[in-house]
């Protein structure tokens, strides 16, 4: 009997046992929504006349682990958080992004790189590539926050080229 508890506590002392208790940050198999707070430098060229303007976003969209590695693809959708008065047609006041995310890490901070498609929609049409790079803070499975740079160039009815600063949260849950 003394041998069985020995051997219990043995095991229950063993770092293997420790192992599966601590708590898991990975992403794999999760979904869930995910906002953002953006400002971002937008150059638009279009009919031979140069715009430039600084707008804060807002940006909302969901998250979903397609490979079941941790990563997500993020659709999302962001409206300009100020006067939607423009008559040049020479701003973004509001697009679409589909990025695929890597994170790095496997603890609560981890380092995470996107690549994706930027589209503006409004004031003019355009498509393109968007790059990213951040970091994040996990509090556990289900819950983070973010902080990040991006880069977008788009072409369609003129010329974009847009970059900025990202602070977000997501929350994740996992898949059925």
């Amino acid at each position: 009997m003394r041998s069985g508890l020995a051997l219990a506590a043995a095991l229950a002392a063993s770092p293997l046992v420790a192992a599966a208790l601590e708590p898991s940050y990975g992403h794999d198999d999760a979904h869930g929504p995910v906002v953002e707070l953006l400002v971002l430098h937008d150059t638009v060229v279009a009919n031979g006349v140069t715009t430039q303007a600084w707008r804060p976003a807002v940006r909302a969209g969901w998250g979903l682990d397609v490979t079941g590695s941790g990563g997500e693809l993020i659709l999302a959708a962001d409206v300009a958080l100020r006067s939607w008065d423009d008559p040049e047609r020479g701003r973004v006041l509001a697009s679409a992004t589909a990025r695929y995310r890597g994170y790095f890490g496997t603890e609560e901070w981890k380092s995470w790189f996107e690549a994706g498609l930027w589209a503006p929609l409004a004031s003019r049409l355009a498509l393109g590539p968007l790059v990213g790079i951040g970091v994040v803070y996990d509090f556990s499975r289900g819950a983070g926050v973010f902080a990040g740079a991006e880069f977008a160039t788009a072409i369609g009815d003129g010329r974009f080229v847009s970059f900025g600063a990202m602070a977000g949260f997501q929350l994740r849950y996992d898949l059925p």
